[in-house]
């Protein structure tokens, strides 16, 4: 199994709970990328669909995305060939599709084509809190309807961010 994380905007793998988790996978042996997303604080779509790329996933990945990292991994597996898989996909604090349409790439009118994403993963887990400051809880809520996810839903983590929770053990109860 390899376990692939993709950083919000605006942070790094060095940053928030993502080096307790990768500390947490490690002890399990199991490996895990988190590659650092280019131009984090104004990023690209296609520059972080690169890097999941590079990271090659397959039937035996799971996939963490926080925030854009999990729009990003959404809309890499919107354009995935046809019979391509991953074992898991694991959304914390993530947008919805349809938010701030205008920015690079990320987003559309139309949000996310939830089929087409659910065709290369049966399992998914959106994990989102009331309090988000970030990302409205109703994105949460869409994303896992859409996605027919397991719904794990918080009041006081906001956005996830190193002082809400430096820690998110449901993440790695879910791996």
């Amino acid at each position: 199994m390899k376990v692939i994380l993709m950083h919000g905007m605006g942070a790094d793998p060095d940053k928030k709970w993502y080096p307790w988790l990768f500390k947490k996978i490690k002890e399990k042996n199991i490996e895990m990328i988190i590659p650092t997303l280019p131009n984090s604080e104004n990023p690209n779509l296609g520059d972080w669909i690169n890097e999941i790329i590079k990271c090659v996933p397959d039937n035996d990945s799971v996939l963490i995305g926080h925030s854009r990292g999990g729009v990003a991994i959404l809309r890499w597996l919107e354009q995935l060939s046809e019979g391509k898989k991953v074992k898991k996909v694991i959304l914390v604090a993530t947008n919805s599709g349809k938010e701030k349409s205008s920015e690079k790439g990320f987003f559309s009118r139309e949000g996310y084509d939830f089929e087409q994403i659910k065709s290369h993963c049966d399992n998914f887990v959106v994990i989102h809190s009331k309090d988000d400051n970030w990302v409205p809880f109703s994105a949460g809520e869409e994303n896992a309807k859409g996605l027919g996810a397991k719904f794990k839903i918080y009041t006081n983590k906001r956005h996830f961010g190193i002082k809400e929770s430096p820690q998110i053990p449901e993440v790695l109860e879910e791996i």
